[in-house]
């Protein structure tokens, strides 16, 4: 037996850490389609709203399931420090999403500009990825791990360049209003935040990768 399989093979076997990993992605990856998707109109605005603070509300769940967990288990599949980051970077995404929309909601922002649409799309390419790389870890796959970190780095930097953009020309725009702009700030603030959350949770991936590697 090789050495990795043997040290595959003495791991703890219990999966409720992945399992429970694994149902956050899904989650933020259902989150993170709804808001590609959102309804400008007031009453498709709200309802969609209320559907992502469902999703964030489910989230929340599961890291407290995954802290309970967590302090029940003696010997964890992968370092417990991971299993609580990652979790919580996951939850982070779910909650500036949430934040997001519900500052387009609260604030009366009306429309998405342009470089929204574009955090939006960015973000939920990362999540995708995040979804896609998740379950690598239960299946040991961890040397594609730090692939699918270089990629959300790729795509956090793309959003950055998005996000100092549209902030610059919204200053330098005169014919923008204190209220509009502070309005428009908190969404794209909170869609920066979502991608820069979503680098979080590579982070742990690789950590992940560097330890069991």
């Amino acid at each position: 037996m090789a050495i990795q399989d043997l040290i595959n093979w003495l791991l703890p076997r219990d999966d409720k850490f992945f399992t429970m990993l694994e149902q956050h992605a899904d989650i933020l990856g259902e989150a993170a389609s709804v808001m590609a998707s959102f309804p400008e109109d007031e009453a498709g605005a709200q309802t969609t709203l209320d559907r992502i603070h469902s999703l964030e509300h489910r989230g929340d769940d599961l890291v407290r399931a995954v802290t309970l967990a967590l302090d029940e288990t003696f010997v964890t599949p992968i370092d417990r420090e991971d299993i609580h980051n990652l979790a919580t970077s996951l939850d982070n995404v779910l909650d500036y999403l949430y934040a997001a929309a519900q500052a387009f909601v609260a604030y009366k922002v009306h429309s998405f500009t342009p470089a929204m649409r574009e955090l939006i799309q960015i973000c939920a390419e990362a999540v995708t990825v995040l979804k896609d790389a998740i379950p690598l870890i239960r299946k040991r796959k961890l040397e594609r791990l730090a692939p699918a970190r270089l990629q959300i780095v790729a795509l956090e930097k793309r959003g950055d360049g998005v996000y100092h953009t549209e902030m610059a020309d919204l200053f330098r725009n005169p014919d923008v209003k204190a209220k509009e702009l502070l309005r428009q700030q908190a969404v794209l603030d909170s869609l920066e935040a979502a991608l820069d959350s979503c680098q979080d949770a590579a982070d742990v991936l690789e950590n992940v990768s560097i330890k069991h590697a």
